[in-house]
């Protein structure tokens, strides 16, 4: 524990200073009222030691914070090798980069599975310590094909060693088709054929059109939206056919962004400075969560005004949550564009506090004084919501949970794995209760679902759950209802199936805390007591009540069976934890009766509606809060001060992070100037793009970024229209700056490295696939069934191109989703890439990035122990001058 940096101490709570300096000054006249049996000398020096001690205490109230800065850095090193089936034989005959007999060895070398060493370079990239680049070796290319592409799209160069297949020199052969797998719309890409053997002809076409090669390579642009086949023949010198293969590409949708409360002119003139985007818009009275998605597609961004958000939550009659819901959308990984536009009429410390502390910036309000002296707008802390409900099911799963409930009923286990299923299919709906806007709940809700014994098994993770995950889950507490049933009295001692109950919550408390909701909710299920050694170590259950508390945490507790019969021992003892784990006593339920206990799934379908009706009264009294001290403010006849907006003309500033995203040559020279802008500061952790030099000293955010939660918030701090750009209309660089500002908002993509392979008539590879799913290829004749054997989905597939389909659940209703794109051929392609080209000698290795430096405020612990420690010794010496005295 080092002591702080001066420069970088602060005070957590200046907001009690008036407090306690009317405090100091009572005390320190009570301070001097030595009594007069001591002489002068005594009581100055025993009083000055009265208002040193006093003095020290005083700031420990004022709760010293310290500034720091966090490092997160990115620092590729060396080369990672994986050695697959095969590799030793190909390195010992072939020699390989080893030379003949000599396979690599070493702390960087990997002989594991191909989706064990994806994951592996995936979590180095995560932490910051990825491999420069990659190296796959196998007895064949084709088998090492599939691994290279993986890595590559994560971004990692990745080189492939191995025998090719066939003998190029008997007879011609195409081995690649170097294209991409997805492109934007009007996005150019260079497709490639690699012919290997005697002289041979390609002839290739686009959807059935002709193309026309040069040495056997083509550009392709393409505006139209949705699947392209790009189809090839290669023909010998008499024209004969040798080979037919094919290639799937899709030309993705452009980003949707909603436009918020903007009007006629200011849509239109959005579209027109990002053209590359499908813009679509609401106004503030309308706009509800729905309208996040479009045609069943999640909106990726919102653009709106200072002015329209400000308006959020003012401008309907209901209880509709719009900045709450605007906030979930950033949080969950949306992005936020905001313009100044109506700066001047609004008032800061009105406005939503969801909404203003997404901003990057701290709008500062008007006053009688010059700038410098204004009251700064009172900043009240908030945590950032990423969900508006995160529930986590916790179930018991002892042996005695398999006990049937009366005469042939339902188990224990079925009843808690029913009622977990019906509760996660309200999930979409936000419960049964009446509100203004249930739809997409599901994004806004995080679930998760714990069986434990004597340990936890996750079986799903804290996350938000959509269908085909829903189903999934049903699957394993089935599944594991079935394990449970197989397994013997006699091996009950052997294999843990005991209850924990105390490690099962303390451990989901603890998961629980961390959750960004606004609402959450633990419900337990339990068929007994909680085990004896718990008791005996002194573990108290109202612990975990107070610490549930304490975190803002509901707990539900469900006791089913016999095991809670009052009229034993056991059942009191059973009854007493289920009682003292509940943070209500209306949240404890016992059903120990047959007819109860078969009904005690309801309990769980009702903890979803009572989630969800908790997060509509904490809403609803934080919107109650915010009316009533505008109410407050309008009878006293208080006119709320409007945001600082200065007029005159600034000139623009480049501040670093702005030439990392436009360039170190973005800005003009002489620089444009702005016609006002809005007074703010850059909050905590924003980075500022650009600025305006108001003053010789001082400069004032006009473009700057923050992230919120997963996504990211710009605001542009002056108007957007002509006569507020000023020199910026002219400024033939400023579309691009806006559209580019537009798409670093933009949800960050994470690659899916489940990629497919070669398609023939008898299977397709594919690499990470799901055990318990179920595929199917779709034609345009139909849908083909495949098996999944040996990371191959095998079935009798027709010639042409194809999509694979993947189901997670096989009953009726269950969600599918396209996983991408084949083409089945006789004969496939087995080296091609599926970039835009032949990326292996393209993509650099990667590179030690400049540590990204984010400043976070922490308590000043040495500081004030050494304040203590100082009062602490300070008292018995005064005492000490007064008694020898």
């Amino acid at each position: 524990m080092d002591w702080p940096d001066w420069n970088t101490l602060s005070l957590g709570s200046p907001q009690n200073l008036p407090v306690l300096l009317v405090c100091a000054i009572l005390l320190a006249c009570a301070a001097l009222l030595i009594g007069r049996r001591h002489d002068r000398r005594t009581r100055l020096i025993a009083g000055a030691l009265r208002l040193g001690a006093l003095g020290m205490l005083g700031l420990v109230l004022l709760g010293p914070v310290v500034t720091v800065n966090c490092e997160a850095r990115f620092e590729p090193a060396g080369r990672w090798t994986l050695l697959m089936d095969g590799a030793e034989t190909f390195y010992v005959t072939n020699g390989g980069r080893g030379g003949p007999g000599r396979v690599p060895s070493g702390p960087d070398v990997f002989s594991e599975a191909p989706d064990e060493f994806v994951d592996r370079v995936r979590n180095a990239l995560a932490a910051g310590h990825p491999p420069e680049s990659a190296l796959v070796v196998a007895d064949f290319r084709a088998k090492a094909a599939p691994v290279r592409d993986a890595l590559q799209a994560l971004g990692v160069p990745c080189r492939i060693e191995g025998w090719r297949e066939g003998s190029p020199d008997s007879v011609p052969v195409l081995r690649g088709i170097e294209a991409p797998l997805e492109v934007k719309p009007g996005e150019p890409f260079k497709v490639k054929f690699t012919v290997a053997g005697p002289a041979a002809r390609v002839d290739a076409t686009l959807d059935g059109e002709p193309l026309e090669l040069i040495e056997n390579s083509v550009e392709i642009r393409s505006e139209l939206p949705g699947r392209h086949v790009l189809a090839a023949t290669l023909l010998d010198a008499d024209g004969n056919e040798l080979q037919r293969v094919g290639h799937v590409f899709r030309v993705g949708e452009p980003p949707v962004v909603l436009a918020l409360g903007l009007d006629d002119v200011g849509y239109r003139r959005a579209a027109e400075l990002a053209p590359d985007m499908q813009f679509t818009r609401i106004s503030v009275r309308e706009f509800r969560n729905r309208h996040l998605e479009r045609d069943g597609k999640p909106v990726e961004m919102v653009l709106t005004s200072v002015d329209a958000l400000n308006a959020l939550d003012a401008a309907t009659g209901v209880n509709a949550h719009q900045a709450d819901s605007l906030a979930g959308f950033v949080a969950r990984g949306g992005g936020l564009f905001v313009t100044g536009d109506g700066a001047k009429y609004v008032a800061p410390e009105h406005m939503s506090v969801y909404a203003r502390q997404m901003l990057p910036v701290i709008l500062q309000k008007e006053g009688k004084q010059p700038p410098p002296d204004n009251p700064p707008v009172v900043e009240e802390p908030i945590k950032v919501e990423v969900a508006k409900v995160s529930i986590c099911f916790v179930i018991d799963r002892s042996l005695s949970m398999t006990t049937p409930i009366g005469t042939n009923g339902p188990t224990r286990w079925s009843v808690a794995s029913k009622g977990v299923a019906e509760s996660l299919n309200l999930v979409d709906n936000g419960g049964r209760r009446e509100a203004a806007d249930k739809t997409s709940e599901a994004i806004a809700t995080r679930v998760g679902v714990v069986a434990f014994t004597l340990k936890q098994e996750w079986v799903y993770g804290m996350a938000p759950a959509y269908k085909f995950q829903r189903d999934q889950i049903a699957r394993d507490l089935t599944r594991i209802g079935d394990e449970l049933s197989q397994v013997k009295m006699s091996d009950f001692d052997a294999q843990g199936y005991n209850t924990d109950i105390y490690a099962a919550m303390d451990s989901v408390l603890d998961v629980m805390k961390d959750e960004k909701s606004a609402v959450k909710m633990i419900v337990m299920l339990t068929d007994g007591g909680d085990r004896p050694e718990n008791t005996l170590a002194g573990l108290k259950h109202s612990d975990l009540r107070q610490k549930a508390i304490a975190n803002d945490i509901n707990v539900i507790t469900i006791g089913i069976g016999t095991g809670f019969d009052s009229s034993s021992v056991e059942g009191d003892a059973a009854r007493k934890v289920v009682t003292e784990l509940a943070t209500k006593r209306s949240y404890a339920y016992i059903a120990a009766d047959t007819e109860t206990a078969k009904k005690a799934n309801v309990i769980f379908v009702d903890s979803v509606d009572l989630a969800f009706e908790a997060y509509d009264d904490k809403k609803k009294l934080e919107e109650e809060k915010r009316r009533r001290k505008l109410e407050e403010e309008i009878k006293r006849g208080e006119e709320p001060p409007k945001v600082d907006v200065m007029p005159g003309t600034f000139p623009l500033q480049l501040a670093p992070v702005g030439a990392q995203l436009f360039g170190a040559d973005a800005l003009p020279k002489p620089a444009p100037k702005v016609a006002w802008v809005a007074r703010s500061y850059a909050r905590e952790g924003a980075a500022v793009a650009l600025a305006a030099e108001t003053s010789e000293a001082d400069s004032t955010p006009v473009l700057a970024f923050k992230g919120y939660g997963l996504g990211r918030v710009a605001f542009w701090g002056a108007g957007t229209d002509p006569q507020s750009l000023g020199e910026l209309t002219g400024w033939g660089d400023f579309p691009g700056i806006f559209a580019g500002s537009l798409r670093w908002l933009l949800p960050r993509e994470v690659p899916d490295v489940r990629l497919l392979g070669a398609a023939t008539p008898d299977g397709i590879h594919i690499l990470d696939p799901i055990p318990d799913a179920s595929y199917l290829l779709r034609t345009a004749n139909g849908d083909v069934p495949l098996e999944l054997k040996d990371d191959r989905l095998l079935g009798k597939l027709p010639l042409g191109p194809g999509e694979v389909i993947e189901r997670v659940s096989n009953s009726e209703d269950s969600e599918e989703r396209g996983i991408g794109d084949v083409y089945v051929a006789e004969t496939p392609p087995i080296e091609s890439h599926q970039f835009a080209e032949d990326t292996a000698s393209q993509i650099p290795p990667l590179v030690e990035r400049p540590p990204e430096v984010t400043s976070q405020s922490r308590e000043a612990t040495l500081p004030v122990l050494y304040l203590l420690t100082l009062v602490m010794l300070l008292m018995p010496i005064e005492r000490l001058v007064r008694r020898r005295s």
